[in-house]
């Protein structure tokens, strides 16, 4: 490692890649597009209202993850036990489902929902698609009262036409908790029932400027140990004969010893002449909503899957970090509605303000249009995989055509093309951390040392 490692991407992975090999005396340069690093991960500040591109947190049980947050964080951190909700047929319901919740639920929907519950494993399914999966594991009640609405409305394709990925991998994110089990009906009878007396997970999150000051922290780290961060800036690839021979950071050629890619998989696919698959990404609009008044449901983030309600989750970072807000008496909600990046809504997003604005009142969590003091709309492209039913195959020949660069690695979640969160980002960095350091003799190495960090 003569030469530098360029990071293309300064989001969690890129970024806790960079820093762990900095402190391994690696020369490191960080190509970032944005202005500021953080990726998807990444906050906005509008006058002391902090919003982060949706709910993020960490939690993890991984010891070196936690380790690795303290040497970031130290105790410049709040812990919060979780409180999430899911809005369904009108009425606000804990997730996971808390066993109190079962008397809410509309009786026919019950009784349908215990019915599928006690022949569902009679009947044959195909394993093909999402709705295949779905129906499968949770019965055609649930299937068609929750999943397949909420599932067309966020990814804006069937379930015929989504991958059984999605499903698996979508439910475990929205769970959180490892040690609750819902991948079918009877799993989520008994997590719901183990809810019961169950104390709620605690979730950690910096202070001072919300999740932004993370990744403020690591971005110095690397500075100070002579790494070079260059935002605003585009990057390009240059190679051929299984080699990447230079990156063009905006009018800059560097010569990398290695790549690590963590933009897009097409646009590395794009820029070095490979067959482009289709790996299409979902980009979601985030409206930061500035209310002057207290919310009556006190939810970290809701998820909303109601067709005529225009947007898919809202989350409150307040109830993350009281310093979110500028001061008592006022709450931040940060809004979600996906798309796809230069389509109608992409364009005009502006357009939706007050469709979102009426449908906060509609589902109760402010009380009218004289309380919004602002409103701040911000596109961020490339938010999830879409998982269609021909993705594994097109993920494979984008792998296969990348794989023949010696000095090109995948990492993240764009670029790798994984829904993953950032506590799976970090590992992903320790992990190529450590491979990296381990082909260059560095044989010693291991993830608890680059937890600690490397002088340790």
């Amino acid at each position: 490692m003569s030469k530098p490692v360029v990071i293309v991407g300064g989001g969690v992975a890129g970024l806790v890649t960079g820093h762990l090999l900095s402190e391994a005396g690696v020369k490191v340069v960080i190509v970032e597009k944005f202005e500021r690093v953080g990726g998807l991960a990444r906050s906005y500040n509008y006058d002391g209202f902090i919003f982060d591109c949706g709910p993020h947190r960490f939690h993890t049980e991984n010891p070196n993850i936690k380790t690795y947050l303290d040497r970031i964080l130290g105790d410049e951190t709040t812990a919060f036990p979780r409180l999430s909700e899911v809005f369904f047929q009108g009425s606000y319901y804990r997730w996971p489902l808390h066993p109190k919740n079962l008397v809410q639920l509309p009786i026919p929907l019950a009784l349908k929902s215990t019915m599928d519950l006690a022949v569902n494993g009679m009947k044959k399914y195909g394993d093909s698609n999402f709705e295949d999966y779905v129906l499968k594991q949770y019965g055609p009640t649930l299937y068609e009262n929750f999943f397949k609405g909420y599932s067309i409305k966020f990814l804006g394709i069937h379930p015929t036409q989504t991958h059984p990925d999605w499903a698996k991998v979508g439910i475990n994110r929205a769970i959180i908790d490892d040690k609750l089990q819902m991948q079918n009906l009877v799993q989520l009878a008994k997590s719901t029932l183990l809810q019961y007396n169950k104390a709620e997970i605690n979730f950690i999150y910096p202070k001072g400027g919300g999740l932004q000051r993370t990744w403020d922290i690591v971005a110095e780290k690397i500075k100070s140990l002579g790494g070079r961060i260059l935002t605003n800036t585009p990057a390009r690839l240059a190679g051929g004969n299984g080699h990447i021979d230079a990156i063009y950071a905006g009018s800059e050629r560097i010569e990398p010893s290695m790549v690590i890619w963590t933009a897009p998989i097409t646009l590395a696919c794009d820029q070095l002449g490979i067959e482009c698959p289709d790996l299409p990404y979902l980009s979601t609009l985030f409206y930061n909503v500035m209310v002057e008044e207290e919310m009556t449901r006190k939810y970290q983030w809701c998820y909303y899957g109601a067709d005529d309600i225009v947007f898919s989750r809202v989350s409150t970072p307040k109830y993350f970090a009281d310093d979110t807000v500028p001061r008592a008496g006022v709450t931040g909600l940060c809004v979600e509605v996906t798309c796809r990046e230069g389509d109608d809504r992409w364009q005009h997003a502006e357009r939706l303000t007050d469709w979102v604005i009426d449908d906060l009142i509609k589902v109760g969590m402010i009380s009218s249009r004289r309380k919004v003091h602002d409103v701040r709309v911000e596109r961020v492209p490339n938010t999830y995989p879409i998982y269609h039913s021909r993705y594994p195959a097109e993920l494979e020949k984008a792998r296969r055509g990348l794989g023949q660069y010696d000095n090109l690695q995948l990492a993240g979640r764009t670029g790798m093309f994984w829904y993953n969160n950032m506590d799976h980002s970090i590992e992903n960095a320790m992990q190529l951390a450590r491979k990296l350091l381990r082909e260059a003799g560095r044989n010693e190495v291991d993830e608890k040392a680059l937890a600690g960090g490397m002088a340790g």
